[in-house]
């Protein structure tokens, strides 16, 4: 009877020993992860935007990843990188974060220490057409159309970020003056040779007050009455820890603008963007097809309704090329390749007609954009990109034949440009494809550790 009685006990006392040791003892591969934070905020009149034809607004939303411990390692003087971080077509600048995690991928990383802590700035370039190729949509007299977006990430957004953030910027200089010696100044952005633009003004700035700096890469707040000065007066440095990555529509214009710009970003990172135009012309058929065209006549070609609303996915990207790259110039009178975009009339042209063959348009003006022609045009003795370190990558089953696109890119690259560029292709398994909006979680973690690499150590 002892013996029944002594057993239950023992075999109770052994479970709690068990499971009471397992509640104590830490799981070895589980990881604290530090957490930073996502902050909006804005730029309520952005210059670069306003006036344009499609009524898009040119006050935008911006969100910005603060690492862990930022405010902390402001208050120790501690300079960190900067990641812009363009969005894909018919996405907005809230897609990173909303959509692929951007906070959870970044607060893992950096916490387990793949990467660097980094500041990550995603700006919203959306259009009315499904995105805006963060490029400049200009008449030929350099007027707006839909938006001078390039001039927007290079001048209005880095003034913002430098603004708010340039104490904590690795290279950048961040000065208060004090208030009785208050300077008003323009904006002055200086470009890869080194020439000031000073389009821009401040409303009501006293002329004799006005001083441009031409010593330093100088950006100075363009809306408010100002008493910060922010200087780069380590380049170097500030280039190697400035980097710009897009996807789709942003991976062509983070390429786009880096390679405009080789002194201010120092690497670049592409995921699934149309870098081979010529390309696209294949898709030619399916445009017409979808839009109900007879392609032996032409037939039907006219009466395409380009409202984005009732458009498909390729029509509106046909139509938000046309929009960043050919803007029907008002003097032209040759409606062959015209739609109508607006109730005054403005519109764009197309770079095909109704036939399917291209046009001049596509000569002049489509080409000139194509990333692929415009590297093959730098001159040998230009070594501006020698330098920028370049990641590429996209889909085996992605859209718009990108995978072509970006193979028939690299194979182009000069070889002193291609070594200094990776190339990876995603592939799927059965039942989910690689396509280009598929593996982003995976993509973006290759992409911030490609940035990290490439950054200065802290």
């Amino acid at each position: 009877m002892k013996r029944k009685i002594v057993l239950p006990i023992f075999l109770v006392l052994l479970f709690y020993l068990i499971f009471s040791g397992c509640a104590q003892r830490k799981n070895p591969l589980q990881m604290t992860v530090d957490q930073g934070g996502i902050f909006e905020t804005s730029i309520d009149t952005a210059f670069t935007l306003i006036n344009n034809v499609l009524g898009d607004p040119f006050g935008r939303t911006l969100l910005v990843y603060l690492p862990p411990g930022y405010q902390e390692g402001v208050s120790k003087s501690y300079k960190y990188p900067v990641l812009i971080l363009l969005h894909g077509f018919k996405e907005n600048g809230s897609s990173y974060a909303h959509y692929y995690r951007i906070k959870t991928i970044a607060d893992q990383m950096i916490s387990s220490g793949e990467i660097q802590p980094m500041v990550i700035v995603m700006p919203d370039g959306s259009g009315r057409f499904g995105g805006s190729f963060f490029t400049n949509s200009v008449y030929a007299n350099s007027s707006v159309f839909a938006g001078k977006y390039e001039d927007y990430v290079t001048r209005e957004l880095f003034d913002k970020i430098l603004y708010d953030y340039g104490v904590a910027i690795r290279g950048v200089s961040y000065k208060v003056t004090p208030n009785d010696s208050l300077v008003f100044r323009d904006s002055v952005v200086y470009d890869t040779v080194g020439c000031k633009d000073t389009t821009k003004t401040i409303p009501d700035c006293p002329e004799s007050l006005l001083v441009i700096d031409t010593t330093n890469y100088l950006l100075i707040d363009t809306v408010r009455w100002v008493d910060t000065t922010i200087s780069i007066p380590d380049t170097a440095s500030f280039v190697v820890n400035c980097g710009i990555s897009g996807h789709g529509n942003g991976g062509y214009g983070a390429l786009r603008i880096a390679t405009d710009y080789p002194l201010i970003f120092g690497s670049v990172s592409v995921m699934s963007a149309p870098l081979d135009f010529a390309s696209l012309l294949n898709l030619v058929p399916a445009f017409m097809d979808s839009n109900g065209v007879n392609r032996q006549t032409g037939q039907g070609y006219h009466q395409i309704n380009p409202d984005p609303d009732r458009l498909d996915r390729l029509s509106s990207f046909f139509f938000a090329m046309a929009v960043a790259f050919s803007p029907h110039e008002p003097s032209n009178p040759d409606l062959s390749t015209f739609f109508k975009l607006t109730p005054s009339g403005k519109g764009v042209d197309l770079p095909f007609d109704s036939l399917g063959d291209t046009v001049s348009v596509w000569r002049d003006k489509w080409l000139d954009a194509d990333l692929k022609t415009r590297i093959s045009r730098i001159p040998s003795s230009d070594t501006s990109l020698n330098s920028l370190k370049i990641y590429i990558d996209c889909g085996d089953q992605d859209e718009f034949g990108f995978k072509d696109q970006t193979l028939t890119f690299y194979n182009s690259l000069p070889a002193v440009i291609r070594n200094n560029t990776s190339l990876q292709i995603y592939s799927g398994y059965p039942g989910y494809s690689a396509l280009d909006n598929s593996f982003i979680y995976d993509r973006l973690r290759e992409v911030l550790k490609f940035h990290s690499d490439h950054f200065t150590a802290p």
